[in-house]
């Protein structure tokens, strides 16, 4: 679960509402006990990246990992109403593991338009991220070794309030995965319908919930030769509770379920009827220190389990951090 300022979840600040150039960032800092997994479960996220590539090799270790983040957004007003634009890097450096260690990159419009309605356009870019080195009995695949993935998606929302306190959000978006050359029977295109509802109980206190359905192609359907297809459909729930406990201290829970259901026909296929099911839960403390710095502490913990494979793999992470805005 990763937290977004346009749900009570990112912990990013708001951006304020005036036109003209805002600057903004984090520095987070965790401690994780499964360093395959933790990409995948800080994207475990509406608007994020929930629905990851298969991992195969968990289990590889533990790391200190830091996160650096900056954001710079233009805002201004126009005949539509109010524009920003918003470029966004973000990098998760590793102190061992180092080949884990990776960035991505996000570029979003958002336009408010009148009755109380906000569309926003999304890119998504995440270069070269390592997912883990199979070994020489694992995979169809005539060669081995590290498998690193490249993706790329577009997504739309448009997102309304119905009443005084409810808003509801629609999501689309499309992309592919790319592997490196050994795993490209893997490359997948996929595309994804969502929805989100953001409820505010009482004032200090809100609700997330959402549901995305996505369904994804891999190129291995269309060669039997190598044997594996990981085509999926998924399904992914989330919920999340915000309560601002004072005006300067916030404490926020969520839960992330995701379902996934592999579609491969080919006979000899680890993925043929195969299932992945994950479950993970977060809590965190968000500290209003001053108007530009927030300073928070947090815990997650998953269970990511493939139908084929005996154990399931499980993930704890620590987190401290911090943000800021000029």
């Amino acid at each position: 679960m990763s937290l977004d300022a346009s749900d009570m979840k990112d912990m990013k600040m708001d951006v304020e509402s005036e036109s003209g150039w805002h600057v903004g960032g984090e520095m987070n800092a965790f401690y994780t006990d499964d360093v395959a997994l933790f990409s995948a479960s800080q994207r475990l996220s509406l608007q994020e990246d929930p629905t990851q590539p298969v991992i195969q090799t968990t289990g590889q270790g533990s790391s200190g990992v830091f996160e650096p983040v900056a954001h710079i957004t233009r805002s201004f007003q126009s005949s539509w109403g109010k524009t920003d634009l918003t470029a966004r890097a973000q990098g998760f450096v590793f102190t061992d593991q180092t080949a884990f260690s990776h960035g991505t990159y996000g570029l979003q419009l958002t336009q408010t338009l009148p009755r109380e309605t906000v569309f926003r356009m999304r890119y998504h870019y995440g270069p070269h991220l390592f997912l883990g080195n199979h070994g020489p009995d694992e995979l169809r695949s005539s060669d081995r070794g590290g498998e690193y993935v490249t993706t790329h998606f577009g997504a739309a929302e448009l997102e309304r309030k119905l009443l005084e306190n409810v808003t509801i959000r629609g999501l689309a978006r499309y992309g592919d995965r790319s592997y490196n050359e050994s795993f490209a029977h893997r490359n997948t295109r996929f595309w994804t319908l969502g929805t989100h509802v953001m409820w505010e109980i009482k004032p200090g206190i809100g609700l997330l919930v959402g549901y995305h359905y996505e369904r994804g192609l891999a190129d291995g359907r269309h060669n039997p030769q190598i044997g594996e297809d990981i085509s999926y459909v998924t399904h992914y729930v989330e919920a999340e509770l915000e309560a601002r406990v004072t005006d300067k201290l916030t404490l926020i829970g969520g839960f992330d379920l995701e379902r996934t259901s592999y579609t491969s026909g080919l006979p000899g296929d680890d993925f043929l009827g195969a299932r992945e099911k994950i479950y993970q839960g977060e809590v965190l403390v968000r500290y209003q220190l001053t108007e530009a710095l927030a300073l928070s502490v947090g815990y997650l913990h998953g269970r990511w389990k493939l139908s084929y494979e005996d154990e399931a793999a499980r993930i704890n992470t620590v987190t401290v951090g911090s943000l800021f805005r000029f």
